[in-house]
């Protein structure tokens, strides 16, 4: 669950040639198409912006879609990875001010779903910047449940590249960094107990998923005072994999609505 989903080798084949750290997805366009509302998507582990790209058509007409981008991955494969949780949150946070949009809804996946939480708090306290909208999170354990799910540093990253991928000894050579550089931002997060955000909050889950249950994500209703939902996506599993990720962005569109 710190890391989950498997790699994509699209997000290393060169499909989104754009440098920005936040990539906008919405529908024939590479501006803001007028909303006032933006949803930045935040992916797992050693995941890019481009898995996002088919929810702009999904999504565009209640918010603009931004894939976000973080170091060492596509465009910005040559920067350094990122070795602080901190660090990410601030450079995320300073892109969205700079989109200069009222309000921002955050996405988070598996890994990026602790970054979008965190890049929440940093925006609702700081009282600068966009309005927090919305939080929505997926396939992952509640924060305070998490910082206490031990060292995963001796596990085996290979099990999270697709079967047919792991006999590429080059490929491997620069996925496997990227995934234990965004899982070690996870594993060493300390949960420190603070006021919950006032923001609503959307967990969803996989109606197939067998590594988290519904009893599991419960605990995220504790990180806010606004209205909490929790969605089922029937046929999903953790991944959210094959027709079930357009689904997912439907159900966060229905969220947003």
């Amino acid at each position: 669950m710190l890391g989950s989903a498997p790699m994509d080798i699209s997000n290393y084949a060169g499909i989104s040639k754009q440098s920005s750290k936040l990539v906008p997805w919405s529908t024939g366009t590479t501006t803001r198409s007028g909303n006032s509302t933006a949803l930045a998507c935040i992916p797992w582990a050693g995941a890019g912006a481009t898995p996002f790209r088919p929810w702009g058509p999904v999504i565009d007409d209640v918010a603009d879609v931004y894939g976000v981008r973080l170091a060492g991955r596509e465009s910005r494969q040559t920067e350094p990875l990122p070795t602080s949780l901190d660090q990410v949150v601030d450079e995320l946070v300073a892109e969205l001010v700079a989109l200069d949009v009222p309000r921002v809804a955050l996405f988070g996946q598996c890994s990026g779903a602790l970054l979008a939480y965190r890049t929440a708090q940093r925006l609702h306290r700081s009282g600068e910047g966009p309005e927090v909208a919305h939080l929505l999170v997926a396939s992952q354990l509640p924060p305070r449940v998490l910082a206490d799910g031990g060292d995963d540093s001796g596990e085996d990253l290979t099990r999270y590249v697709p079967e047919h991928l792991r006999e590429e000894p080059e490929l491997l050579e620069v996925l496997l960094p990227i995934l234990a550089a965004d899982m070690r931002l996870v594993s060493d997060y300390v949960y420190t107990p603070d006021a919950p955000l006032d923001v609503p909050l959307t967990v969803l889950y996989g109606a197939g998923d067998d590594l988290l249950s519904r009893a599991e994500v419960d605990g995220w209703r504790h990180e806010t005072t606004g209205p909490s939902a929790f969605r089922e996506v029937a046929g999903a599993d953790h991944l959210f994999g094959g027709t079930a990720w357009l689904e997912l962005a439907e159900a966060i569109r229905t969220a947003l609505t």
